[in-house]
């Protein structure tokens, strides 16, 4: 009964798990323009003019929805609830300008040109999570190692995104050329957002354990 009655320890990974499940949302805010304005022209209504209001919007929209979302499931109060969303949401806009140069390359470009368009913006967007993020949640100033391991896991994902163009530069012969191609699309896709959340809850989560004992 003693048991009962004492109030729940706080979840360790609290902050990991939030940014594991918002970095789904991010995700489908990126896919929903794309999906939604594609089903639209094999309906026979092409969007064109449509195109590039919607992805923004629909990026915008799922990376502050994503921001909120962890804010909601860590229990931070509304004014830091708001705040996470402006972080992700500045953060979804760098990277959707990332995902629109991806967009109109080709696969024949150099690797110089595909990792100029990529890795700075990741690597700029995720450390801004986790400078932004940690002011959010009460857990800043970050340590120069937290932002480090932030910037390090926006670089990740730039890599990640990168993924189909480097099939396209091995130029390798192989039976379900195809298939493979697609496959590692989807990698990419899924790894570009899902891992560098990961790694800046991670971060975060240090970052707060760290200010914790240090209280003690």
């Amino acid at each position: 009964m003693h048991a009962l009655l004492q109030e729940a320890a706080p979840d360790p990974n609290a902050v990991r798990a939030a940014f594991a499940r918002a970095a789904r949302l991010a995700l489908a805010g990126l896919l929903a323009a794309p999906a939604m304005l594609g089903l639209a022209s094999v309906a026979g209504f092409p969007l064109r003019a449509a195109v590039g209001p919607a992805f923004w919007l629909c990026a915008a929209a799922g990376f502050a929805g994503a921001g909120w979302l962890a804010g909601r499931r860590l229990g931070v109060g509304p004014r830091r609830t708001a705040a996470l969303a402006a972080a992700y949401l500045a953060a979804g806009l760098i990277v959707a300008h990332a995902f629109q140069g991806l967009q109109g390359l080709t696969g024949r470009e150099s690797a110089l040109t595909v990792a100029a368009a990529t890795l700075p913006s990741f690597t700029a967007a995720f450390t801004l999570v986790g400078a932004l993020g940690g002011r959010a949640l009460g857990i800043a100033p970050l340590g120069v190692r937290a932002l480090l391991t932030c910037a390090a896991g926006g670089l990740l994902g730039g890599a990640c995104a990168m993924l189909p163009f480097v099939w396209a530069w091995l130029q390798i012969d192989v039976p379900g050329e195809s298939i493979v191609a697609m496959g590692l699309a989807i990698v990419g896709f899924l790894g570009c957002l899902i891992a560098p959340f990961q790694i800046a809850g991670c971060a975060l989560d240090g970052a707060r354990r760290s200010r914790a004992l240090a209280r003690v």
